[in-house]
């Protein structure tokens, strides 16, 4: 992982996007996270008014809650992230919130990437995004 991945580049109006720096077992990890079973709620498949939504099966004679084989898989403690990817962002930056310029003190641009607060408004959104593009800190919401 060179410089080159590191400083942004400008063409035509498309900005590259900073990736982060990460060691070979927190790539490992980050793949190892993403393999979980999609979660679909108790008889979907039979009823059209149902949404493609989790929901906890509760009743007494349930065979999803009660874990049979052939039914769908229930979130369990198990399915959980490893503990040094956990919270991170899919890009593998850790998120800070920003609400203003000032926030972007103390910020490390190869670990750390900023989401602007939705309260913040446009003009001070784009000082923010100008501040982050000259320190090297990805911006996770660049929409204008």
């Amino acid at each position: 992982m060179g410089e080159e991945e590191e400083v942004k580049i400008v063409e035509e109006g498309k900005i590259q996007k900073i990736k982060a720096k990460l060691d070979d077992e927190i790539r490992r990890l980050m793949e190892e996270r993403k393999k979980k079973p999609r979660f679909i709620r108790q008889q979907l498949w039979q009823f059209k008014k149902l949404d493609d939504k989790w929901r906890r099966p509760r009743g007494r004679h349930s065979k999803q809650r009660r874990h049979y084989k052939y039914r769908p898989p229930v979130p369990r403690i198990g399915y959980g992230s490893p503990k040094k990817v956990r919270g991170l962002h899919p890009s593998g930056f850790k998120e800070r919130l920003v609400h203003n310029v000032k926030d972007l003190e103390g910020i490390d641009g190869s670990k750390e990437a900023i989401r602007i607060a939705a309260t913040v408004g446009r003009k001070k959104r784009e000082e923010i995004i100008a501040k982050a593009d000259e320190m090297g800190i990805r911006v996770l919401n660049r929409v204008l």
